[in-house]
């Protein structure tokens, strides 16, 4: 029986029968619904695991998360990237277009920099509000995805997992990207306004999917997915000085900036009073 999906995590359940040799069995957790046997780990001779996706997982999921066709390991960190990749996959395989804002801006504080919480940035707030409001949101970063229970516009499990896998500190900023609810793409940008690159910011796990084609009816001055397919050579931002200019930026406005491989520039304003992107009449 198929499961409602997304899962949002994976789990190693350990096999108690003393008599048998084994290995385990890796489970995926769904936010609704009781857990997911996706692979299994088997001793072959000379006491060598070996890791093969469940046969029946494989009948009931292939079409829904696109899984590839080699689908035994020899080595468990393969099996962790295909189960992170299929945490993945179900998050975006059911989001949904409608988004009201590509760009997103949160300011990191003193305070929220070793919270266990985080409200998300003010133009999100009316997506998420509600008493006792609870959804999934998945946050990626290079090759991981972190899903993340949002109630009541506040990021509770799993924000702290990746905050600290960031090593977020006081003053860095995080921008988030979004084509589809509710799936964002993180930037990260120390307290000097420099990105800050981790081990898996330019890889790709070769197992994570799409499924959707790009939308082309958003109104932005720059598709996050832009920014994704042609990996920028430079990504920089800073707040203004207000003055007389054509953007009309105000105190606290931050300007992301990011020059192209084909060094075309592209510019995000954002709005310090909602900390979301401005949109201009001209785009």
């Amino acid at each position: 029986m198929v499961v409602p999906v997304p899962f949002h995590r994976w789990v190693h359940v350990k096999h108690r029968n003393p008599r048998t040799v084994h290995g385990g069995f890796y489970c995926l957790l769904p936010i609704q619904g009781q857990r997911v046997i996706a692979a299994v780990a088997r001793y072959r001779h000379g006491g060598q695991l070996e890791y093969k996706a469940y046969s029946m997982f494989v009948r009931e999921y292939a079409d829904l998360l696109g899984l590839s066709d080699n689908l035994v390991w020899a080595v468990r960190d393969d099996l962790v990237k295909w189960l992170d990749a299929l945490v993945h996959n179900s998050f975006v395989r059911y989001s949904t277009p409608g988004v009201d804002r590509c760009w997103y801006l949160r300011r990191i504080s003193q305070f929220l920099a070793f919270a266990p919480t985080m409200l998300v940035p003010q133009g999100l707030r009316s997506s998420f509000e509600g008493i006792g409001r609870s959804t999934w949101i998945l946050l990626r970063h290079g090759c991981k995805a972190w899903p993340i229970q949002v109630v009541d516009a506040v990021m509770q499990k799993g924000w702290r997992e990746f905050r600290t896998a960031h090593g977020i500190a006081a003053n860095y900023k995080l921008i988030l990207m979004c084509e589809r609810k509710w799936i964002f793409n993180a930037i990260i940008f120390d307290e000097n306004d420099i990105e800050i690159s981790y081990n898996w910011t330019m890889l790709v796990n070769e197992h994570s999917r799409e499924f959707h084609t790009i939308q082309g009816n958003l109104i932005t001055g720059c598709l996050p997915s832009t920014i994704l397919r042609n990996l920028p050579l430079i990504k920089s931002g800073y707040y203004c000085i207000p003055g007389g200019n054509y953007l009309e930026l105000q105190v606290h406005d931050y300007v992301f900036i990011a020059m192209l491989p084909n060094l075309e520039v592209r510019v995000v304003i954002l709005d310090a009073a909602n900390d979301r992107e401005r949109i201009y009449d001209w785009l």
